[in-house]
């Protein structure tokens, strides 16, 4: 195991835990805009939040192509699916970037008294949730042919391609069956995370057994 291969499976391991620690503490969020900002601006640690988010995804991003490393036989095809996944990785992250900080603003301002941030949030983060509801549909999309190259390979074991899979069904039914602001749209960044906690954890050589004592 490569130094390389070592600092990529833990920058996977440490993203998805910021992501997990993230959705665990986010507060629930209403339809109503003016609720929303002020569920945010009754959340001390709203900004420390989205920011570690932010972190985790791109730890998630970086760590995601250790899996490129420990395949022997590494093709064209997974690069281009992990390139996929990123990118929708990237575009979920989107939101959260706004959330931490233009939405965190409004957030403070509506709570001074500017009621008027409710109609300009209400607007302006329709675009960046649309752009994680893309996100997420690319990163099933990712899934699904992730899956397949899984499955393929006589090296990994089956049950990879299952959580690839997993991940992209769930992704495909959040992202065409919820409205915002439900969770379940994020799906496939969500589920994918059972992928990437196992691939990591693969990256590392299992310990040499130890011979019996005579």
């Amino acid at each position: 195991m490569t130094g390389l291969t070592r600092l990529l499976a833990i920058a996977l391991l440490l993203g998805t835990a910021l992501l997990g620690v993230g959705a665990a503490f986010h507060p629930m969020l209403v339809a109503d805009a003016g609720a929303q900002l002020r569920t945010m601006a009754t959340t001390p640690y709203w900004r420390a939040l989205h920011v570690t988010m932010l972190a985790g995804s791109g730890l998630v991003i970086a760590g995601v192509w250790v899996r490129l490393l420990t395949d022997r036989g590494a093709s064209s095809a997974l690069v281009a699916t992990l390139a996929i996944i990123i990118m929708g990785i990237a575009l979920n992250a989107l939101d959260i970037a706004f959330m931490a900080s233009s939405g965190a603003r409004m957030a403070t301002y509506f709570a001074a008294g500017h009621v008027e941030m409710s109609t300009i949030y209400d607007v302006t983060h329709a675009s960046m949730l649309m752009a994680a509801r893309f996100g997420n549909f690319i990163v099933a999309l990712g899934a699904v042919a992730l899956g397949a190259i899984e499955w393929r390979d006589p090296s990994r074991p089956r049950w990879l391609a299952w959580l690839a899979w997993v991940a992209a069904a769930g992704g495909f039914v959040g992202v065409f069956f919820f409205d915002d602001p439900s969770r379940l749209v994020f799906a496939a960044v969500a589920l994918l995370s059972a992928w990437e906690v196992a691939t990591a954890l693969l990256a590392f050589p299992l310990p040499a057994a130890q011979p019996l004592p005579r």
